[in-house]
């Protein structure tokens, strides 16, 4: 073998010497190309780079291409001085070096002599000439300047291209998205993005997301998103790698104190709120004061420098809770009037109905009317029971938070560097509504804890073409979802929890959710060795990493009962029957308090960027990622899906995911030459595969049910009807059986999820200091989470159907989690950006793109009404391939900060009442357009085809052109009209006039749009696909107005004070969230596929500074 291919095979033979690895650098690097006034390359120029800020200096020279490159060094402003024999030496100023990427810079030097310099002011909006991920930083001056209305950076993210705010009040996601803020980026889950603070692990264990906001203002120098094909230094990722870098001291003294004020007096009244009243007497009152202050500077210039800062938030007043439907006075009289014991139960979980007088009635007309039945007192069309949207009125809340943090850097000589960071916070929310599953009172819980992050790392260089990182953190956070003593004290909080599953009514009862929390103790070693050498720079490093946790578990010792409509009626029909109807079920479970997992989050990465020519860098990588599951410190971890049916306390230990290996390729191509060249144009591209980690709720869940938990579901099915449901939560056996219900199994085989991310696109440098890029990005989901069903009802015959047993009936419900999804995305990627310069800062991204799968999580989402797949049997979650509830095809956002220059006078007077109102004056603002999200029509509530679920069936199509408002239903599901006619199953009839006045009208498939029929399997191919209707967009409009006043008589540098408004959703517009798609409500009221009733209760928030910045 040559030696010229020696060369590029050997960093391979590097990385299976290695270890294993995974570090994350928040330090910088700076390369690029020397070139002289010809376009000929430079060689063995020497180059001095030096920190404008802390005077951190660094020495190296260029290759034989002319290719320099300077690694591992703090984000900063540097000065670049470069010389050669025979060329004038050149002084660049202003190069702003960010975190975790590449800085490019090319120098051009002109002939002359070398004791002469010329000074040369750095771009700010470079194009990135070295590799072919796609990245966004978010500096300095965006971070101070941008509304940011969470005080989390992390808000920030969804300004940048593919990536995507999802607006929790519109779509409620919760968990369901991982913790705090959901951000979805390039169609992964947006639980599958990866939080760093300073390079550390900042993710939820439990759900994902992030597991705690950093919110001191001002306290970071920066924000770096890769939403593409990032190197294989930065860990696992289906989605973002989002790298928080906090400030650090430099040789001068800077800092802020700041009051940050909120309150209801300042917010205007939502539209719906107004919709129900004309008065303010709902708005919630309350008063938030958040202020501190954060400062730095050196202890020893050039040598020593700290920065650290906090916050202080009190809150004081009351808070809002989201609309729930509940009957109206006109059906809670009609309940009234209906009595019973049945009544009386369903009375105490209302609050015995005190919501009639102390909650906001949003809707007039009845969102629905529910046919209760033939009960005593009743016509013999049964008696109807309206519902209306009520807002619960202000609740008062407290949520104290502390805050702070400090870092500190230490440079003791130019090949030595240290730092560390340590940060804490606490906090307490109560109560949080959330929690209240059904919204009344009485019900309520609360959340908080405390949370430590430290950090420390070593650089050393050995030499200008070697060095050595090192980084060790520590990570301690614990927070507890608990019931208030007041809700434990509620005479009906241990009775077992009501749902209807065919309307809208919330599952009452106290939620059996609680308590729940986690403890994580995470410590990691990293350690990284950079190594240019001639064309090459590489980059291997090793990660061990160990995550001690402590898991509390909720059971549900009360029990639910999960009511169904069927042909004896609706689902409340059939409660004040106390019957479930058929495929209602009735579940208990008991089982352990407390879990804990130790697991290895670990990895080994080589990643070599290859200069094979001044305008073409490959970058090669490869990643290994050592990911253990947390589900093996249950008792029984896994199913064994070969042979899902023997015995329920066999032990299957989780197989770690041995395979995860990731390659990387990129290519970045800049020409030289023409109207292209000159370093403003670069073609780049990349592939990737990446892994996400299981979070621990989903051994959470296993943990709820069998075998490590006694855990028991009784189904009622048309040959075994199960009546006196009220007393049915005792009969489940509190010992493990065969027919125990395994409801959240896990497959002893599961893997980690895979993405294959892949873009190719350009970037171009335009006048005016504007870049403009576009990119083809797409994406390839495999094995994602899925929930999967063993042993559902068997309905593959009629006979089968009528039996109502089993696939297998000695067993009870098996469902287990399994890597039974996939997804596609594909996109076009526009961004137009102007760094700061001259008073003006934009970026404008836009994106349009498709978003496909057959499982977009493993929980349900607002999509659609149940994880699981409309087919049930083995390889049925192809029928499901549809858009994903998170497909959002368009998105367009604008963020921008602009201050003019104002008018000056020649007269001191005049000049100064120019200053006052003309200058020193910044707008900003953020703007975000997005198209609505897909959902599901659905019959929530009828098991169709007799498989055991009331959640996943869906109509067939009649007549596609008929109003969608119209359907028919098979008789078997009804009961007598009014005058006593019975139906004729087999036979549609008209559902709206049903509904309606107990009608029985008969209508053809070709008269009505949607079919709901009855039978087995063979109606499953036949239905609508997934996600066939589409939402409502939504908006955001955020806008800021500062004025500076400077402050030199402080005699201290840049002093001003600051006041500053911040207004978020300008114009007080209220959204439309998911509206409903349950056919069975056709008729029933004014639900269906009406927006006004889901309108989002968001309004028009006004909050001010003060400030004080040196």
């Amino acid at each position: 073998m040559s030696s010229k291919y020696f060369r590029y095979l050997a960093p391979a033979a590097l990385v299976f010497a290695s270890g294993i690895i995974q570090a994350q650098t928040s330090k910088g690097t700076l390369a690029g190309t020397v070139r002289d006034s010809t376009g000929a390359v430079l060689a063995h120029a020497k180059i001095s780079i030096v920190s404008q800020l802390t005077g951190e200096e660094r020495n190296t020279s260029s290759n034989a291409e002319g290719a320099y490159r300077v690694e591992a060094i703090n984000p900063s402003i540097y000065g670049i001085h470069i010389e050669a024999p025979g060329f004038s030496a050149v002084d660049i100023k202003d190069v702003n070096v960010l975190p975790s990427v590449v800085t490019s810079y090319d120098a051009t030097l002109t002939t002359g002599q070398v004791t002469t310099s010329v000074n040369v002011e750095a771009s700010t909006n470079g194009v990135n000439l070295d590799d072919g991920h796609l990245s966004s930083t978010i500096g300095s001056t965006e971070l101070a300047k941008l509304p940011i209305f969470s005080l989390n950076p992390v808000e920030l993210v969804a300004t940048v291209p593919g990536a995507q705010f999802i607006n929790d009040n519109s779509l409620s996601l919760g968990g369901v998205g991982g913790q705090y803020l959901h951000v979805e980026v390039n169609g992964a889950r947006p639980r599958a993005n990866n939080f760093l603070l300073d390079g550390q692990e900042i993710n939820d264990i439990g759900l994902g997301g992030q597991a705690f906001q950093p919110q001191i203002p001002d306290m970071f120098q920066s924000e770096v998103i890769f939403t593409n094909n990032a190197p294989a230094e930065y860990g696992r990722a289906g989605g973002a790698v989002v790298n928080l870098i906090t400030k650090a001291g430099s040789n001068r003294f800077h800092g802020s104190a700041f009051e940050l004020y909120s309150g209801s007096g300042l917010n205007s009244v939502d539209g719906i709120t107004r919709k129900g009243s004309t008065s303010r007497a709902n708005k919630a009152r309350f008063d938030q004061h958040q202020y501190g202050f954060t400062a730095g500077g050196p202890l020893w210039k050039d040598k020593l420098f700290a920065f650290g800062g906090t916050m202080f938030t009190r809150f004081y007043g009351n808070a809002t809770s989201t609309q729930i439907e509940l009957p109206d006075a006109a059906g809670y009289a009609t309940l009234n009037a209906i009595g019973g014991p049945q009544v009386a139960l369903l009375q105490s979980l209302l609050a015995s109905g005190s919501y009639l007088t102390n909650y906001q009635q949003i809707t007039t007309a009845p969102v629905e009317s529910i046919n209760a039945g033939a009960q005593s007192g009743c016509p013999v069309g049964g008696c109807i029971v309206t519902t209306a949207n009520f807002l619960r009125p202000p609740v008062s809340q407290q949520s104290p938070d502390t805050q702070w943090f400090y870092r500190i850097d230490f440079t003791p000589r130019e090949k030595d560097t240290f730092g560390f960071r340590y940060l804490h916070d606490r906090n307490n929310f109560n109560p949080d509504l959330g929690l209240n599953t059904s919204g009344l009172p009485g019900f309520d819980g609360q959340v908080g804890g405390p949370t430590e992050l430290a950090s420390g790392n070593w650089t050393h260089v050995f030499s200008p073409s070697l060095l050595n990182e090192f980084r060790v953190s520590e990570t301690r956070i614990s927070f507890t979802f608990t019931a208030l003593p007041s809700a434990l004290a509620n005479p009906v909080a241990n009775v077992e929890n009501i749902n209807f599953t065919d309307n809208g009514l919330p599952v009452l009862g106290l939620s059996q959710n609680i308590p729940q929390g986690n403890k994580e103790d995470a410590y990691q070693f990293q350690d990284t060795v950079g190594w240019t050498k001639g064309k090459q720079s590489l980059r291997i490093g090793v990660d061990v990493g160990r995550s001690l946790d402590t898991l509390l578990v909720a059971q549900q010792p009360n029990g639910q009962l999960n009511f169904a409509a069927d042909t004896n009626g609706t689902a409340l029909a059939n409660f004040l029957n106390n019957d479930l109807g058929v495929s209602g079920t009735a579940v208990r479970s008991f089982g352990p308090t407390r879990i804990d997992p130790h697991v290895w989050r670990s990895a080994f990465f080589a990643q070599d960027d290859i200069k094979l020519f001044p305008s073409l860098t490959i970058n090669l990588g490869l990643r290994y990622d050592y990911l253990t599951d947390p589900a093996n410190a249950l008792p029984f971890p896994g199913v064994d899906l070969a042979n899902p049916y023997g015995s329920i306390t066999t032990f299957n230990k989780i197989r770690t995911d041995n395979a995860n290996w990731g390659p990387r390729f990129g290519f970045a191509y800049s020409p030289s030459t023409g109207w292209l060249g000159g370093g403003k144009t670069v073609f780049h591209g990349g592939f990737g595969i990446y892994y996400d980690t299981s979070f621990t709720n989903i051994a959470i869940n296993s943990a709820q049910t069998a075998p490590n938990a006694v855990s028991g579901t009784l189904t009622s099915t048309t040959a075994n009807p199960l009546g006196n449901a009220t007393s049915l939560i005792p009969t489940i056996p509190p010992h493990l059986s065969q027919h125990s219900t395994v409801g959240s199994g896990i497959d002893k085989n599961i893997k980690n999820p895979s993405t294959y991310q892949i873009n190719l696109g350009i970037e171009r440098t335009l006048p005016g200091s504007l870049k403009l890029a576009i990119n083809y990005v797409g994406s390839r989901g495999r094995k994602l989470y899925a929930n999967q069903q063993l042993n559902y009802l068997d309905n593959s015959t009629p006979d089968a159907v009528a039996l109502g047993q089993r696939l297998n009936p000695s067993r009870g419900i098996i469902n287990v989690r399994t890597n039974s999804a996939a997804s596609e995305y594909d996109s076009i990627q526009t961004d137009v950006s102007r760094q700061f310069k001259h008073g003006l800062f934009f970026r404008a991204a836009y994106t349009y793109g498709a978003n496909l799968d057959d499982g977009s999580e493993i929980f349900t989402t607002f999509a659609n009404s149940t994880s699981y797949s409309a087919n049930l049997a083995p390889g049925g979650r192809r029928q499901d391939w549809a858009r994903s509830a998170f497909d959002f095809p368009q998105y367009f956002s604008v963020s921008y900060a602009w201050s003019p220059a104002g008018f000056h006078a020649e007269n001191h007077a005049s000049n100064l009442l120019l200053g006052a109102v003309t200058r020193n004056f910044t707008i900003s603002g953020v703007t975000q357009l997005q198209s609505g999200p897909p959902s599901t029509f659905n019959l929530l509530g009828l098991d169709t085809n007799n498989d055991g679920s009331t959640a996943n069936d869906r109509p067939l199509v009649g007549n596609p052109h008929a109003p969608v408002t119209t359907a028919g239903i098979d008789g078997f599901y009804l009961g007598p009209d009014n005058n006593g006619n019975n139906p004729v199953p087999g036979t549609y009839y008209d559902i709206a006039a049903n509904n309606q006045s107990n009608a029985l009208n008969v209508v053809t498939p070709d008269q009505v749009h949607w079919l709901i029929p009855n039978g087995g399997a063979e109606i499953t191919p036949l239905e609508i696909g997934r996600d066939s209707f589409r939402n409502a967009g939504t908006t955001n409009w955020n806008f800021a107005v500062e004025k500076d006043i400077p402050s030199p008589w402080t005699h201290l540098e840049s002093a001003a004070f600051q006041i500053r408004a911040e207004v978020q959703n300008v114009f007080n517009h209220n959204d439309v969230g998911i509206v409903d798609t349950n056919l069975l409500h056709i008729g029933s009221g004014d639900s269906f596929l009406n927006a006004q009733n889901v309108r989002v209760n968001t309004n028009r928030n006004l909050r001010f500074w003060a400030k004080f910045v040196f």
